[in-house]
């Protein structure tokens, strides 16, 4: 059990599916953190600190695009945000129309 008899030589191994599945796990990660930041921050703003909704929504949105420059996020943040964006309008109006 030497390893000294092996002909094994570093860094010739091909390592191109761990490297794709790397990457994939990076930009998941990083799609994943900057969605939470931008959905639970809505309802910070508008239980916790008691910011009226739509002042909320547009500081939710203009975070979601400056988040996307260090997070390397592409065109399918941006439609995701634009979705999260109508969803919480619609949300919001709807609450606020059955509460008065």
């Amino acid at each position: 059990m030497s390893s000294s008899h092996s002909n094994y030589v570093r860094g010739s191994m091909p390592i191109d599916g761990q490297n794709k599945t790397f990457m994939g796990f990076a930009k998941t990660s990083a799609f994943l953190t900057a969605f939470f930041i931008v959905t639970l921050l809505m309802p910070i703003l508008v239980f916790a600190v008691h910011l009226n909704w739509k002042p909320a929504l547009l500081i939710c949105f203009v975070i979601g695009l400056l988040v996307a420059k260090p997070f390397k996020l592409k065109a399918g943040w941006y439609m995701t945000l634009i979705g999260l964006a109508g969803v919480a309008a619609l949300a919001s109006i709807v609450f606020t129309a059955t509460m008065g």
